[in-house]
């Protein structure tokens, strides 16, 4: 019926009707025999591929000889790696290789930086002091235990006034005798032509000198000092004295000038130079590369995390003290130059001087008239004068009369320049006529320096 009717319609239309029907149809069947052939080239694919990842369900003959080829492979590579070397035993298992070559770079690093290797630095992290000489590097959620390889400069610097005292009167003593410094990592070297006479080093909180002397020569002497011939690099400067007090840089000096006279070397006098280095925070001297930090221990981190941990904010040590004594040896030598002169000016006036831990502060008899304070790097001086009694005059102050520690010396003048320094003595002038305190002239002396007072044992 079906026919008849495509029969009777079909008789009625023209041969262009036709051609295109027929045009269109054979397009149909074109497109059809293409995807055919596409869908047969594919699954043509897939059974090549089918024995490396997963054999089809209906072939059980080539899942059970798929299953035996890997499961025997790992069983005849696995005496072969353990019979060859480390290195060797990689190329016997290319699928391990494969599966770890993102982690190819990270590994090794990570065995670098936990083994002790040191840290490049970068500005993105944050460091905690711990002891002297370690601390911890803080990168994200992870902490990271660091060791710091202190230079002798840094050292030095970092020390306290006592043994940069100690170390300055000694280095003068050197240079009289005509002997040039030069700074290595450890140690700073003294030498003339191409003999190197004397070595200064700082192990911990004690600094040493190192002279060309033979220890033999002074067994059962009062000299204290120590044989360190055996030591490569001090074989030369054998003799090891540890400085630890006035007495012990008196005796250093005696040992300097007889080593000198040992070897015909001259002594000029020459003007004293302050050689006290400036305080410096840890932070700024990583950044001047005279504190290298070493990786402790570095749980799952690799070594290219490390070298993006940086010294953006060193926090425990290098927060700014509580005590008093420790932020002035720590100030720069401008602001304990301010301190000494106001120091002896009020001196001249008979007071006394107490320390506390923020705080030094002046008295005579059981009245306070006047105190010292730091607060960042700013030197203050509180005075036992009324600030309304000031008010619109040359002098810039501070009313700290609320303040209840301050209450009894409310003015509060900042110590930021010589001038500063002229107009707190005439306040102080002031305050001591107000309260009838005599001035005595005496000898300026230099307070620039802390001097840590030692326990009794």
């Amino acid at each position: 019926m079906f026919l008849q009717t495509a029969g009777l319609i079909c008789s009625e239309w023209g041969m262009p009707v036709k051609a295109i029907l027929i045009a269109i149809v054979s397009a149909v069947l074109l497109a059809v025999i293409c995807l055919l052939v596409v869908e047969a080239v594919g699954k043509k694919d897939i059974s090549a591929l089918a024995p490396r990842n997963a054999a089809p369900e209906t072939d059980t003959d080539t899942e059970t000889e798929t299953e035996k080829i890997s499961e025997s492979e790992p069983e005849e590579a696995e005496p072969e790696k353990e019979q060859l070397p480390e290195s060797e035993s990689e190329t016997v298992e290319p699928e391990t290789q494969i599966s770890n070559k993102e982690d190819e770079k990270a590994e090794p690093e990570l065995e670098t930086a936990a083994s002790g290797g040191e840290i490049a630095l970068d500005d993105a992290a944050t460091i905690e002091d711990g002891d002297n000489d370690t601390g911890t590097m803080i990168v994200g959620d992870t902490r990271i235990q660091v060791r710091y390889s202190r230079s002798f400069a840094a050292a030095l610097a970092q020390s306290d006034d006592t043994l940069k005292g100690l170390y300055n009167s000694v280095k003068n003593d050197l240079v009289c005798y005509k002997l040039k410094p030069r700074s290595s990592w450890s140690n700073e070297s003294f030498y003339s032509g191409r003999t190197t006479y004397a070595k200064f080093a700082i192990r911990g909180k004690t600094l040493s000198l190192y002279i060309a002397l033979d220890p033999d020569e002074y067994k059962d002497t009062k000299y204290s000092f120590r044989d360190e011939r055996e030591t490569a690099k001090y074989r030369d400067v054998p003799m090891q004295l540890k400085i630890k007090s006035e007495r012990a840089a008196r005796r250093a000096k005696e040992l300097i000038a007889a080593m000198a006279e040992k070897h015909g070397l001259p002594r000029v006098e020459v003007r004293p130079e302050n050689y006290r280095p400036d305080y410096k925070t840890t932070e700024a001297l990583v950044k001047d590369k005279l504190i290298k930090l070493f990786c402790v221990a570095a749980p799952d981190r690799s070594r290219q995390e490390l070298e993006s941990a940086a010294i953006a904010d060193i926090k425990a040590k290098d927060k700014t003290p509580r005590d008093f004594t420790t932020r002035l040896m720590r100030a720069d030598n401008e602001t304990k130059a301010r301190y000494s002169a106001i120091k002896n000016e009020l001196l001249r006036y008979g007071m006394k001087p107490r320390m506390s831990t923020g705080n030094e502060s002046w008295f005579k008899g059981r009245t306070t008239y006047a105190k010292f304070a730091i607060r960042g790097k700013t030197l203050s001086l509180y005075l036992a004068l009324d600030p309304q009694e000031f008010a619109d005059s040359k002098y810039s102050f501070r009313n700290e009369s609320d303040v209840g520690k301050y209450e009894t010396v409310p003015m509060r003048v900042n110590l930021k320049s010589d001038r500063s320094v002229r107009y707190v003595k005439e306040l102080i002038a002031a305050l001591a006529e107000k309260h009838g305190l005599a001035r005595a002239e005496r000898t300026e002396e230099d307070f620039r320096y802390v001097e840590k007072k030692r326990k009794k044992k």
